[in-house]
């Protein structure tokens, strides 16, 4: 059964977590990491299309070649992970630093907010306010996924950091609305998976034998009818290579039965459950991988690596 880790952003700093990371992935094999590149509109290697990232020093340290490099060293293969639509956030309500970044550039190409959200969360012409616990329903802020040049943007991104960087695959995240509410008709769902569509071309052109993936809500009918996002087409239509069911849930007999199902929507399809390291939760870890292998899932994967919570990462690569 292949084990692979989700590594957000802030794990991929500096060289010595980078070095951190595949020390803890290849001594415990696990042969694959899916690592956060593209967090909120920005970039974690060197880009000429989005402003660097604003947790990396101001230095020239490309975090995606350090980690393309030092996985080939000890035989980890490297996922890049984007966020595809979701493209700003703060705790702080603060905006992005760098006016290179597409929120000043192109407030245009915004999503405007859906029943739930803050008031004021977008105001025409660009962003008024922010507040990512605020609403209801409201992450942060979003691309249109029906704006052509915001789709057009996103994949010149993607297919930029495939055709420069030696990675295994390319990963979608967020590739959804943030809730149907912010959709004018359910029919939106088209967009979505217009960006999927023609990213598998791009993709697999720029680098062939590139593996695309995608996290997505494990439950098909919950996935397409609260955030339009239609992946079990995909898999039909050969759009993607690997599904990643986000099954973060405590209930053992709820992860199982959410794998099941996606599974079942998917069934030919490559697939690694997607669970929670639930800290100090040994005995749920190794329970639940055991579900995902009942499942027929051909993988797991951990959300998220913490370099804090290595008992955990014995657990989930033993188990």
């Amino acid at each position: 059964m292949d084990k692979a880790l989700w590594v957000v952003r802030d794990k991929i700093t500096t060289k010595g977590a980078i070095d951190d990371l595949m020390a803890d992935a290849t001594t415990r094999g696990i042969h694959d990491v899916v690592v956060q590149v593209r967090g909120r509109g920005d970039a974690y290697y060197a880009s000429a299309l989005e402003p660097r990232a604003e947790t990396l020093a101001a230095d020239t340290f490309d975090t995606l070649a350090h980690l393309v490099r030092a996985g080939a060293a000890v035989g980890v293969r490297v996922h890049a992970w984007g966020n595809v639509f979701f493209v700003w956030s703060s705790a702080e309500g603060a905006l992005p630093k760098s006016p290179g970044h597409l929120v000043h550039r192109h407030p245009e190409w915004l999503l405007p907010a859906g029943v739930g959200a803050p008031d004021g969360a977008v105001a025409p012409g660009g962003v008024q306010y922010l507040d990512p616990v605020g609403g209801s329903d409201w992450e942060g802020i979003y691309i249109d996924p029906k704006n052509v040049e915001a789709r057009e943007h996103a994949l010149a991104v993607f297919t930029d950091i495939v055709s420069r960087y030696r990675v295994e695959g390319f990963h979608y995240d967020y590739v959804r609305y943030p809730q149907v509410t912010y959709a004018d008709s359910p029919e939106d769902h088209a967009a979505v998976t217009a960006l999927v569509a023609e990213g598998a071309k791009r993709l697999r052109r720029a680098r062939p034998g590139v593996v695309i993936s995608a996290a997505v809500f494990p439950d098909p009918e919950v996935a397409r009818e609260r955030v339009l996002q239609r992946w079990p087409e995909w898999a039909e239509a050969g759009l993607v290579d690997l599904l990643c069911p986000m099954a973060y849930r405590r209930d053992t007999a709820e992860v199982a039965r959410l794998l099941t199902k996606a599974r079942a929507a998917a069934p030919k399809t490559r697939m690694w459950g997607g669970l929670m390291a639930y800290a100090g939760e040994r005995a749920l870890r190794r329970e639940q991988v055991r579900a995902a292998e009942h499942a027929e899932c051909e993988g797991a994967i951990l959300f998220a690596y913490d370099p804090t919570q290595r008992d955990l990462l014995d657990v989930f690569a033993a188990a």
